[in-house]
């Protein structure tokens, strides 16, 4: 009777130990983590004006909304947010965002150069030069 408790009781023990060690994270996820930047006021302020409209939690652009959400952005990982940025960066440079169609019924959508100069260095991750 004895030994058929044993088993059981052993295995729940293993599994329950095994649950309790905490998992080491690499130095490579350190690192990335590290180097997603913040948001810096001067790039907040183009997302906000040129890019919220269609890009939020609360848009009826649906497409655009479920591209990217700015509401989650800032509340992800920062791996997560760097592959976000590096496809922000390829859709600015193919000339995407904001689309044509969009910009056919508001023109006032359209990026200027210095706005499309700001994103395009936040997004590449690089600092700007003062």
């Amino acid at each position: 009777m004895k030994k058929t408790f044993l088993f059981p009781t052993l295995a729940i023990l293993g599994l329950l130990f095994i649950q309790g060690t905490s998992k080491s994270v690499s130095e490579s996820e350190i690192e990335l983590h590290a180097m997603a930047p913040d948001m810096p006021a001067n790039v907040k302020a183009v997302v906000e004006q040129k890019c919220y409209g269609c890009h939020n939690a609360e848009s009826k652009n649906e497409k655009g909304k479920a591209k990217l959400d700015w509401d989650a952005f800032e509340a992800t990982k920062k791996s997560k947010q760097l592959a976000t940025m590096a496809k922000i960066n390829e859709t600015l440079a193919k000339g995407e965002m904001p689309p044509a169609k969009f910009l056919e019924n508001k023109p006032e959508g359209k990026l200027s150069e210095s706005d499309l100069a700001t994103l395009m260095e936040w997004s590449a991750g690089k600092k700007k030069s003062n």
